[in-house]
Order: structure tokens, then sequence, then C-alpha cells
């Protein structure tokens, strides 16, 4: 049995009944943008959530609407405002039952209406019921996908990291917090980051570092608004020097301190660094029955304009 329509949950009190909720591993992107909405750690996006059970398993629904976030991620090219759709459950997935509420959902936020298409970060589950939604409600559009393996802290490495003194840097190097303007230009030209006011303000309010020798800036570390660690990246006249472990390690000691449990996504095709992270035992991938589970994170684009996104 479901109830009869979503419940929302979009003001500081509604949130902190399930923000508890989706502390496993697999939903820290959905608990940490709970908790940021909660404690107004970023201002500029609003995160409202929406649920609904159906036969026994509860469907969660975020949408969440960042004034900076104008500009396609991969391109640069200007558009609409876009929001953000993350998408979990608690239960036995179901697709059929899935598809009836993501249809509320849409509806409830006019996603799929005129040139609003969803940009959406979720299980593999979710975004193959989606392409079904598409085909049998005849919508086209194009889509930028990125699939990933998730990887999080459990107790044990969270004890571990918070107290984990590691070590000095090379000589002239040093790790501090970015000079949020002064350095934006420079982590642009080495990002996929979109516009420079949202790195601007991700710099500044959630766990980022920089690593300098000298003045110069010789590699960066950020994190994304639903929470993950994200764009680590040292320049290559810095590297060999394990400039980019001391970052990420410092970044997560930083998470740690403000309540984040560190979480990063990689690229299922990066085999290089997934290879990496499961060696250093940092983190641990994040699994379902024994299966590293596939994240997608999809930007859905109107087909008319696809031209313009190229």
């Amino acid at each position: 049995m479901s109830s009869a329509t979503l419940k929302s949950y979009t003001t500081q009190k509604a949130l902190k009944t399930v923000v508890e909720n989706f502390r496993k591993p697999r939903q820290l992107f959905m608990y940490h943008p709970i908790q940021f909405e909660i404690n107004g750690t970023f201002p500029t996006t609003k995160t409202a959530l929406f649920s609904k059970n159906v036969n026994g398993t509860t469907y969660w629904m975020a949408n969440m609407t960042n004034v900076y976030e104008s500009f396609h991620h991969t391109t640069f090219v200007p558009y609409s405002y876009r929001d953000r759709q993350i998408l979990t459950h608690d239960g036995k997935f179901r697709e059929e039952d899935f598809l009836a509420v993501f249809d509320e959902f849409c509806k409830q936020n006019g996603l799929f209406a005129g040139s609003n298409t969803p940009s959406t970060v979720a299980e593999r589950c979710y975004t193959q019921a989606i392409e079904k939604y598409m085909k049998k409600n005849n919508i086209e559009a194009q889509v930028n996908n990125k699939s990933s393996h998730f990887f999080a802290m459990n107790e044990s490495q969270m004890f571990k990291y918070r107290h984990y003194e590691d070590g000095s840097l090379p000589d002239g190097y040093s790790i501090n917090v970015p000079e949020s303007v002064a350095d934006v230009s420079q982590i642009l030209g080495s990002s996929v980051a979109p516009n420079a006011k949202l790195v601007e303000e991700k710099l500044r309010r959630f766990p980022s570092l920089c690593v300098r020798k000298g003045d110069e800036l010789a590699g960066f570390i950020s994190s994304e608004t639903h929470g993950a660690l994200a764009h680590l990246h040292v320049f290559d006249s810095h590297r060999g020097k394990n400039l980019g472990e001391k970052l990420e390690i410092g970044a997560a000691k930083m998470a740690i301190e403000n309540g984040i449990r560190p979480c990063k996504f990689i690229d299922t095709t990066n085999e290089f660094f997934l290879e990496k992270a499961k060696k250093s035992k940092m983190m641990d991938l994040v699994e379902s029955n024994g299966t590293p589970l596939v994240f997608d994170q999809n930007v859905y684009s109107p087909a008319s304009n696809y031209g313009a996104y190229q």
C-alpha cells in the first residue's frame, strides 16, 4: 500500500525528523545535503525532500536548487538555472513502483516540462528506469552521463584519519585553505568545475585545500554540494611528491571535523585511480551484496537544443 501523495520535507524541523535515515554509506550523498540545509552550510542551495512508501519500500527524492549552477557542467555554455535531483530508497527497489513515484515527483517539480530537464545523482537502477519513463512518455533528451563507483570512510577509518599525522611536506611546500578569488581562475583551468562564483563559494564553505610551493599553486582538492570530495588535482610539474595523498588526507580531516563522513566518486573508466583507491584502504568501496554499486550523474538536455551542448 502507498500513501495518497508525496510527503514533503522543506523546513529544517521536517528535515531533522528524517535525516538520520541516510547514514548508510550508499546514501551519504543524500545525508550530507540535508545536513547542509539544516545547518545553513551552503545558503545558495535550497534542498526540498520528498518521500513515498510503496509496498514496504520508501523512495526518497530531493530537489536541490542552486542559484550559481547556471552553466553546462562540461562545456561552460550558459543555460537556464539547473536543479539537481538526488534519488535513493529504503527497502527493495521495484522499478514499476519507483516510476509511479517518480512521475509524481516530476509533476511536483516541473521536471521534463518544457526545457526544465533533470540533473540526477543516483544508483544505476534509477537512471535505467528514467530511460524507460522517457520512452513511455515520448520525452526526447540528450543525456550527458558520468558513471562512478562510490567510496566512503567507515568508523575505524574515520578514527584513524581524524588523528592522522601525515608527516612533513617536501622542502618549500605548504598546505593551506584556498584564497578563493585568487585561486579560482587556476582551479577552473584545471578541472571540470562550473562557473567561477560557484567554485569560489564551494571553496569557501566546504572542505577544500591548496598545496603551494612558495606562492605558486601546486595542487588543490575541493568538495561537491552533495558532500563528496572532488577535483583532486596536482599540476604536472609538482607530481611524484605524494602531494595528492596529503591533500586528500587533509581534506578528509577537515570533513570529519565538520561532521561530514569523507566520501568520493571515482569514474568507472578511471582504472588507475580505482585500483589506487582500493589499495589505499583510506575509504571502503560501497557495495551491495558484494558487488560494487554504480552511481550515475546524468545531465538531461532537451533534444531540440542538442547542438548548443556539443
